[in-house]
């Protein structure tokens, strides 16, 4: 089952976060600011996590920035634990998080990966993502390069209708 995370979520969420080497890792402080309810806000972050038997197995986080007429859409980290990987979670994940991020008005909604993350990458790129360029030297410890996608909504929407 996959839900938008509630405060009830946070242990499981940073005990899942620090355990996948991969996920960019984040302060308590800024899952709980992301768990607060803030739909009113012009800047927006969920996080949808996915459950079974109780179990928090994955979570998608993303950002939805409102400036006027224009929308910004953002994949900023998603994990899913060992364990349940190669099931599809991740690529449910993301279809939540677009289908949200969409329902909210975003068109198109943006990521970026570490160039050695060629599971995430052909995810991604399997969902429909679009590479858009590269940032040269965007990560630390250990310094990589940052692939750039895009997704578009609307191209999803057509192809569904």
């Amino acid at each position: 089952m996959i839900r938008r995370a509630v405060a009830a979520d946070a242990a499981a969420l940073l005990a899942l976060e620090r355990s996948v080497a991969e996920a960019a890792h984040w302060s308590d402080a800024e899952y709980a600011q992301i768990l607060q309810d803030d739909d009113g806000a012009a800047l927006r972050r969920w996080i949808f996590v996915v459950v079974e038997e109780e179990a928090l197995l994955g979570f998608i986080v993303v950002k939805l920035l409102r400036a006027g007429d224009v929308i910004e859409a953002e994949i900023e980290n998603l994990a899913v634990a060992a364990g349940a990987r190669r099931r599809g979670l991740g690529a449910a994940l993301c279809g939540a998080a677009v289908d949200g991020l969409s329902e909210a008005g975003a068109r198109v909604v943006e990521l970026e990966v570490r160039a050695g993350n060629g599971a995430a990458i052909g995810l991604y790129t399997g969902l429909g993502f679009e590479q858009t360029g590269v940032r040269v030297g965007y990560y630390a410890n250990p310094k990589e390069d940052a692939v750039l996608l895009r997704f578009r909504v609307q191209d999803q929407q057509k192809s569904a209708g």
